[in-house]
């Protein structure tokens, strides 16, 4: 493609702009348009971002921009039903942020879809494109390391963003459901206990196994102060072992325990490459889809991979026990 790919932008709510936008911006690729279903939103965001021009609704603009490459969606999951039908129907790329549906019904119905159609539908896990997280696949795939036999992973934040159990695991804790099936492989079976606390905060202990053999475990928690650190996630081979810590260090150990890859950002250097945009994989994620879209990779991560996620969120939710699935309702995006 000899010219920068044309980009259309749907939806423009907080994570979209503070995050996203952002993320687009650091990449050669010409934004063209955006939607929002606020065309006064709309109007702001594509100011804001340099886009040329703006829609009220996401139709619209995949009427009227006669030569896209590529779309951008990140709305509320109730929402992404219909859009990525219509972005399917449209025949453009299609990167949407985790979930892409408001169900594993639904993402199982847009995956058969765009196969059918033949249009790559890339999904928002960007965890598998945090620097840490390849630094950590390098070191299990190396056959120094063994099989992987053991994952222990922990999310855990304080409390009050989320108004319910469902919500929380589908948000936020789908990351490192997706992280363990890149990582090990497919969940087998489960078990799952759970305890709430305060003013709806909650606590889901998990333990895996994978259909390999390989067990593991799972802390899902809003129980802890949003000031300390909330993410980790180890692996543990036959011997050797790597983990990542809040996504900005990563360490290992030998077969005989000692000490072995280490690593960290330099946030002294300000460069790209130390941005948390970058670190956490949102720009690699997007940069990965924009090579989608030119015909240099094919996907790495798409619908299939949502559909597994969340049938996996459904079975950690129904066995914790916390009552029926609460209704997913959209919200302006």
């Amino acid at each position: 493609m000899e010219r920068r790919p044309r980009i259309g932008f749907i939806g423009c709510g907080r994570h979209a702009t503070r995050v996203l936008y952002p993320s687009l911006a650091l990449l050669d690729v010409d934004l063209v348009a955006v939607a929002c279903r606020e065309a006064e939103r709309a109007e702001r965001t594509a100011r804001r971002f340099g886009a040329r021009r703006w829609y009220g609704d996401h139709r619209a603009l995949l009427a009227g921009e006669g030569e896209l490459d590529g779309v951008v969606v990140a709305v509320p999951a109730p929402a992404y039903g219909a859009i990525l039908d219509d972005v399917i129907a449209r025949g453009v790329a299609c990167w949407a942020e985790k979930p892409a549906a408001a169900s594993a019904a639904e993402a199982e119905q847009l995956a058969v879809a765009a196969s059918k159609a033949g249009v790559p539908v890339l999904v928002g896990f960007m965890k598998r494109f945090a620097t840490a997280y390849r630094l950590m696949a390098d070191q299990i795939a190396a056959p120094t390391f063994g099989r992987p036999t053991y994952f222990e992973g922990r999310f855990s934040m304080g409390g009050g963003l989320y108004g319910d159990d469902y919500t929380f695991l589908v948000d936020n804790s789908i990351h490192l459901v997706d992280l363990a099936r890149w990582l090990m492989g497919d969940v087998a079976d489960l078990d799952v206990r759970r305890t709430a606390g305060p003013e709806g905060r909650v606590a889901y202990a998990v333990v895996l196994g994978f259909t390999d053999g390989a067990v593991g475990s799972l802390h899902l928690s809003t129980m802890r102060s949003w000031r300390a650190d909330n993410e980790r996630v180890e692996v543990t081979g036959v011997g050797p072992s790597v983990a990542v810590e809040n996504l900005v260090r990563v360490v290992g150990t030998t077969a005989d325990g000692a000490p072995g890859t280490f690593w960290e950002p330099n946030f002294s250097v300000p460069i790209d490459e130390n941005r948390t945009i970058v670190l956490a994989g949102y720009v690699p994620e997007l940069a990965h889809f924009i090579d989608v879209v030119q015909g240099d990779q094919e996907p790495q991560v798409g619908l299939r991979d949502a559909v597994e996620a969340l049938r996996l969120i459904d079975r950690i939710y129904d066995a914790g026990g916390a009552g029926p699935r609460p209704a997913r309702t959209s919200a302006a995006w």
